[in-house]
């Protein structure tokens, strides 16, 4: 066999075993973004709502899951004694295997955070994950063993007040993890074997956010969200590229969002508000500059989507929920310059609830109410086109504030003691679970 003949083969089964644009193989899906701009779903829902094909039971927690082919990998707790990944089927959410590992202790609020990051490809088949206690976990998922594992502690990082929530990257043969220690912003670890490839300056502390590949101002580079600042660095080296410190919040946990080629859109709670910052490069030198400030409009925990010409937002935040007496905020949606266009208030308020992209169409999942909302997203107004009830309503701390996941037109939605599966494929009744 000729060497062209090999590298052909090899690039083959290479493309075979990828995750597919259809999976959702780690954090906010392909482009951590929450956005899928070639989705179909169906839209005339039946007044129940569309079918609910399975439930699996769950610890409480606040991750969503991941999703390769026919598995849903979930990082999930097992009491206050350890972590637990586990691999369910996508069509039936029967459990296929689970792992267990020791990582005793209490949270403020119980429950794993983080979304297993998946790698599918002809050099193996792996999960990574982040736990609550700061356990960074490397899986096989052939054999369903652990391959290695460490700890934020050996990087000297403290632990954030709520935990640890961070999802890891992957780049190339790389894990980016985000310790936020004073040596180590953020580290990158070998994916086979665990071990440290480079490790970067402080990023500042308290952040929840993901890390986050873009292309911006013509470079790739990662971005990352602390309290202390908005950070974007090299991917090789972990050099810090350039800062952004004028949106100073108490806790950062939405990962910015980007805007065209060159601007990003940061929200947080915390009376943080939202900016739209834009990075320019010229002659190796990087610059910010801040072109919008809305101090009375963030997001508590959710990214900003972008669609379209627009950018939409969950707004509510510990300073304006209903709960504590006070009008929400709604859904908002802005335009690329930073300006708010509306907000949905209290009809409907959301509370804390995730938002997703799918196609022209928005879908939203009531933090307090547990109801799914089909919308059209338009800059002149908030226009529903469906609801249904998904998970009872509970006026007190239902925290459905899981991300949710979706892929081969199945949506998947967790509360504090279930996961669900939606079909949202646009003919159910014909279409077939691969």
């Amino acid at each position: 066999m000729t060497r062209r003949c090999i590298q052909s083969l090899l690039a083959l089964l290479l493309l075979c075993t990828l995750p597919a644009a259809a999976d959702w193989p780690g954090f906010q899906g392909l482009n951590r973004d929450g956005v899928v701009p070639d989705a179909t779903i169906r839209t005339d829902w039946p007044d129940a709502g569309p079918p609910v094909l399975w439930t699996a039971d769950t610890a409480p927690g606040f991750g969503s899951a991941a999703i390769v082919g026919d598995t849903v990998y979930l990082l999930d707790r097992n009491g206050i004694k350890g972590d637990r990944l586990r691999a369910l089927h996508l069509n039936t959410g029967q459990e296929q295997w689970v792992i267990d590992y020791d990582a005793p202790g209490r949270l403020s609020y119980d429950g794993a955070r983080s979304t297993p990051t998946v790698e599918w490809s002809f050099t193996g088949r792996r999960a990574y994950t982040v736990g609550p206690l700061g356990h960074i976990t490397c899986f096989d998922l052939v054999e369903a063993k652990i391959l290695w594992q460490k700890h934020m502690d050996d990087f000297g990082a403290a632990p954030p007040k709520w935990g640890w929530s961070q999802s890891p990257l992957l780049i190339g043969d790389l894990v980016i993890i985000q310790p936020m220690a004073d040596d180590a912003g953020l580290v990158a670890l070998n994916q086979v074997t665990g071990e440290v490839a480079w490790q970067s300056k402080s990023i500042g502390n308290e952040g929840y956010a993901s890390p986050r590949r873009v292309k911006l101002a013509g470079t790739k580079q990662l971005i990352t969200f602390t309290a202390t600042q908005v950070t974007g660095l090299s991917p090789k080296t972990g050099d810090i590229l350039w800062t952004y410190d004028n949106i100073p919040v108490k806790r950062a946990i939405p990962t910015p969002a980007l805007v065209g080629d060159d601007k990003l859109f940061i929200t947080a709670g915390y009376d943080a508000g939202s900016a739209l910052i834009e990075i320019t490069h010229q002659e190796n030198i990087f610059a910010v500059k801040e072109l919008k400030r809305d101090q009375d409009h963030g997001g508590q925990i959710h990214s900003a989507l972008p669609l379209g010409q627009h950018l939409y937002a969950n707004l509510n935040t510990n300073e304006n929920l209903r709960q504590r007496g006070k009008d929400a905020h709604g859904l908002g949606c802005f335009d690329l310059a930073g300006n708010l266009l509306w907000k949905s208030d209290n009809a409907p308020d959301l509370n804390r609830g995730p938002i997703l992209a799918l196609g022209q169409y928005l879908l939203t999942l009531g933090g307090e109410d547990g109801t799914l909302r089909l919308i059209k997203p338009d800059p002149a107004g908030y226009q529903e086109l469906a609801q249904a009830k998904v998970f009872p309503a509970d006026q007190n701390r239902n925290m459905i504030w899981a991300p949710m996941s979706f892929a081969n037109g199945l949506l998947l939605v967790r509360s504090q003691n279930q996961l669900k599966c939606i079909d949202l494929r646009p003919n159910p009744a014909t279409s077939r679970i691969p």
